[in-house]
């Protein structure tokens, strides 16, 4: 696998223009490829590929939220429509479906919905049902769930997470996807400030189009799930501070995540499900040979599954920090399933503004790819959510499939 050719969409792009990993931002329907972003401060931008021609279209005004939190999550349906949320922080989604199926240049506006929303993840099953998962409701804020059938209206918000805590500040990393057999995955991590930290991470999954949901191995689960039920997730410890990937599934319908964990080591653990259970896998080996520079410091971004292969998208530096200028964005492709992997640099290295933030195309319903595209930052993170900090938004291409 190869790096083809990197575009630059945006050289106004928002402190948070690619962000968020639960947010699939890119589709592939019909010989296009439609990619969203956000545009300073708070405009949610789409532009068209097409792989005919290799010409990338104008980007087009989706709608504006209000600030760099703002950023779309967007699916398609069976008919070819696309759909995209966007624009709160800590209010109600912006809805919007393109006029025409497979074609991204004009929207019409549907009615907002949602409580208190923030970091939208929106797929589309088979029966063109949408569902999203988010951050919601009072404070402390949980994971909240809704769905909404073809032509139907939303559902009321209900609860799939909670931090268990009594206040303060909560974040989740709630990543939907639909599997090939059509069940619903949701994997995400729990974080709340009582210390501040990401204490666990989990997954659920929903075979009946989320009226239940279960463990993998089909336990139900009576919801909320906490971070206090150890036995219901997939990694928990009082000494932990990490954060979740985004969750795909193989051919059969077998799901995985990365962890990325800031204590008590750095590392990206690559988890995924057998029969026998949860199988962890450290990828730090992998990549920390590859830099020239120490120390080097890992984060896990996002994952794709397409034809056979699985795709990591990590970002490596030398601290935590999301602006440092060390960032670089790699990629790692499996084709035995995350038993071994090829790596490689994608962006282009600067020495003094970072490469971060990566967004693979995954499967999210109706959109099919033979290899995915992907999306990330070059720029600094700014400061606060309304700053005036630009970034460019970088579109990398990569090559055919060379099996």
């Amino acid at each position: 696998m190869r790096l083809q050719s990197t575009l630059t969409l945006s050289e106004n792009g928002s402190t948070r223009a690619t962000l968020y990993a639960m947010s699939s931002k890119i589709v592939t329907i019909g010989g296009k490829t439609y990619i969203a972003w956000l545009d300073w401060l708070a405009d949610t931008k789409v532009v068209t590929y097409d792989h005919a021609t290799g010409e990338v279209s104008e980007p087009v005004l989706v709608g504006s939220g209000v600030d760099n939190h703002a950023g779309p999550a967007m699916c398609a349906d069976s008919q070819g429509y696309l759909y995209v949320v966007f624009g709160p922080h800590h209010g109600p989604f912006q809805f919007a479906r393109s006029a025409r199926p497979n074609d991204a240049s004009e929207w019409e506006k549907l009615p907002d919905f949602g409580y208190k929303c923030t970091y939208p993840s929106l797929v589309c099953d088979a029966e063109d049902t949408l569902h999203i998962a988010y951050r919601g409701g009072d404070a402390p804020c949980r994971v909240m769930y809704q769905r909404r059938p073809a032509g139907g209206e939303w559902t009321e918000p209900r609860e799939l997470v909670s931090a268990g805590v009594e206040s303060g500040y909560t974040q989740f990393g709630n990543a939907l996807t639909v599997a090939p057999d059509g069940s619903l995955h949701m994997g995400y991590h729990i974080y709340d400030v009582h210390p501040e930290a990401g204490k666990a991470a989990g997954h659920m999954m929903s075979r009946d189009g989320g009226d239940t949901w279960t463990l993998a191995d089909g336990t139900p689960l009576e919801l909320p799930v906490t971070r206090d039920q150890a036995e219901l997730l997939v990694q928990r410890a009082d000494d932990l501070d990490l954060r979740v990937s985004n969750v795909v599934c193989d051919d059969l319908s077998r799901p995985c995540f990365m962890s990325n964990m800031y204590r008590p080591e750095n590392d990206i653990l690559l988890w995924s499900w057998r029969e026998d259970g949860w199988q962890p896998r450290s990828l730090r080996p992998l990549v920390e040979g590859i830099v020239d520079f120490r120390p080097s410091f890992v984060q896990g971004i996002t994952c794709s599954f397409a034809q056979g292969r699985l795709y990591l998208a990590i970002v490596l530096g030398t601290s935590p920090s999301w602006d440092n200028p060390t960032n670089e964005v790699f990629l790692l492709t499996s084709d035995d399933l995350g038993e071994t992997f090829a790596v490689q640099q994608l962006s282009a290295t600067d020495q003094k503004l970072p490469n971060w933030a990566p967004s693979l195309e995954r499967p999210v319903g109706h959109n099919a790819f033979d290899v995915p595209m992907l999306i990330w930052m070059h720029g600094e993170r700014g400061t606060g959510v309304a700053d005036e900090t630009r970034t460019e938004v970088k579109l990398g291409i990569l090559g055919p499939r060379e099996d």
